[in-house]
């Protein structure tokens, strides 16, 4: 150590204060004629002069399942996603930045809400954690002038071996919505 030089030690620390503006819990959110078994969460973000922190997904807030994978999407502008389902897992995805537009499809053979399609726009305002179930089609559009991503905390982990992912083209003709 150099003369001068002061030290540090873990007493010089201080304890952070609880977020005082009472949000935090995720307030579950719906749109009309939501499909069954999709669940949307308002993401609240706490900010100060230094930026901001947006908790995505915690078993404070909800009773969610373990994760056992994470990862994240970056989407190019304009660009289209589409069209995705999963046959065992939940996708957990977590929208804060950029433009989305995420359209959802329920082609589940009796569910009460099979051949119902929603559309969401989702992003830097709209942020949002969006639980979307097994064999529910999806997918999203950049509709932004620059990258946007998105974070994915599905309830099953990726296996290149044997991935659970079944694909269409966005513009197939069985689906009854146009990207732009």
């Amino acid at each position: 150590m150099n003369v001068g030089e002061k030290t540090v030690s873990l007493n010089d620390f201080r304890d952070d204060a609880p977020w005082e503006d009472g949000a935090g819990a995720f307030e579950e959110i719906s749109v009309p004629d939501q499909i069954d078994g999709v669940q949307l969460y308002r993401l609240v973000t706490h900010a100060d002069d230094r930026g901001d922190l947006t908790v995505l997904l915690s078993q404070h807030y909800a009773p969610f399942e373990n994760v056992p994978h994470v990862y994240q999407v970056t989407t190019a502008p304009g660009s289209v996603r589409a069209w995705v389902y999963h046959k065992r897992q939940h996708d957990r995805l977590a929208y804060t930045n950029g433009d989305i537009r995420v359209v959802l499809y329920d082609l589940r053979p009796g569910s009460p809400t099979h051949g119902k399609l929603n559309v969401l726009d989702v992003g830097s305002g709209n942020k949002v954690l969006l639980v979307i179930p097994p064999f529910v089609v999806h997918g999203v559009q950049n509709r932004g002038d620059s990258d946007a991503a998105f974070m994915n905390m599905p309830t099953r982990a990726y296996d290149p071996a044997d991935p659970d992912k079944s694909r269409l083209p966005w513009d197939h003709p069985g689906i009854p919505y146009r990207f732009e």
